[in-house]
């Protein structure tokens, strides 16, 4: 009995610690780690986003890029900080349900490393191309045609291996009987900067990433990855429109932090940001950038991972990045 009080008294001595850290949370700036470079969809939502549920939280939200290796850089940062909820992790969907896909050695467990707090906010993605790529009218049907004219040749740009454009991609070539050269960069801004210089003839990104280029008629849109028209784009078709309804994809994310983070502190994160993505002006801005709001809390952004591991399981069968 001697010895099982003993073992005992370590995590008694704990629980008081533990209360005290909840209870004074948050005590500095929380840290955003967010996978992606600047100018990227990421980026820009994180921004958003941290200037909005700061003054909620009562401290500042401070965004650190940390890019590469599709988002396992910065989720192994976020898995080894401290669990006290003052270092949040900005994660995309496809870095929790598709990494694990793609990834034999994972440098962390979505499962086991992290704690899901609040599902943030989703950006369909646009099929852009050089202008002078295709013929005037031509479309997505065309494309895939020069696609498999050329079999690995037309290069399309990346946010980095297995970023939401990698998927894209992926998806496209599932679909479409296709295969194109993936060519990894460090953002989706970059991504965007080799189709305008020509380094590659195609990619796929998120709507404010590239909704300028379009109008400005740097970029050429072929379709949008969505089930619907987009509200900026109009005029652009939809997947379905376009012949392929599974082209459905886009730069989905939310907050997660690590597993052993207390429960009150996640709650106190979820209460800020689940408030902040409720804001009007925080809405309003989103949706001038082609941004939808998500709802749903940590119940709500499990089953998203859970269902679009499913779906990407399907798609990236005995394909692998390590």
């Amino acid at each position: 009995m001697r010895r099982r009080g003993l073992l005992a008294a370590p995590l008694l001595a704990a629980l008081p610690r533990a209360q005290a850290s909840a209870q004074s949370f948050p005590s500095r700036p929380v840290r955003m780690i967010v996978p992606f470079g600047a100018g990227g969809i990421s980026d820009l939502v994180a921004r958003i986003v941290a200037e909005a549920a700061g003054p909620i939280l009562g401290q500042p939200i401070v965004v650190e890029n940390r890019t590469g290796a599709g988002g396992n850089i910065a989720a192994e940062a976020a898995a080894r900080a401290q669990p006290d909820g003052h270092t949040v992790l900005f994660s995309s969907i496809g870095m929790l349900a598709v990494n694990p896909i793609l990834y034999r050695r994972l440098p962390f467990d979505p499962a086991k490393d992290f704690a899901t707090v609040a599902p943030l906010a989703n950006t369909p993605h646009v099929l852009v191309v050089r202008p002078n790529l295709l013929p005037e009218g031509a479309g997505l049907r065309e494309f895939l045609a020069m696609a498999r004219a050329e079999p690995g040749k037309l290069g399309w740009s990346t946010a980095g291996a297995g970023s939401s454009p990698h998927q894209t991609l992926a998806l496209l070539q599932s679909l479409g009987g296709v295969e194109l050269m993936a060519v990894h960069y460090r953002s989706g801004a970059a991504g965007v900067q080799a189709v305008l210089s020509g380094e590659v003839a195609a990619t796929a990104e998120a709507t404010p990433v590239v909704v300028e280029h379009i109008r400005a008629g740097t970029l050429r849109a072929l379709v949008a990855a969505a089930p619907e028209r987009l509200a900026l784009l109009p005029t652009l078709p939809s997947a379905a429109e376009a012949g392929m309804p599974g082209l459905v994809n886009g730069s989905a994310a939310g907050i997660v932090v690590p597993r052993a983070t207390p429960e009150p502190v996640r709650a106190a994160l979820d209460a800020a940001f689940t408030r902040a993505m409720a804001l009007p002006e925080l809405r309003a801005k989103l949706a001038a950038q082609g941004t939808v709001a998500m709802q749903g809390g940590a119940a709500g952004f499990d089953a998203m991972v859970v269902a679009e591991a499913a779906r990407w399981r399907k798609v990236l069968d005995g394909m692998t990045l390590d």
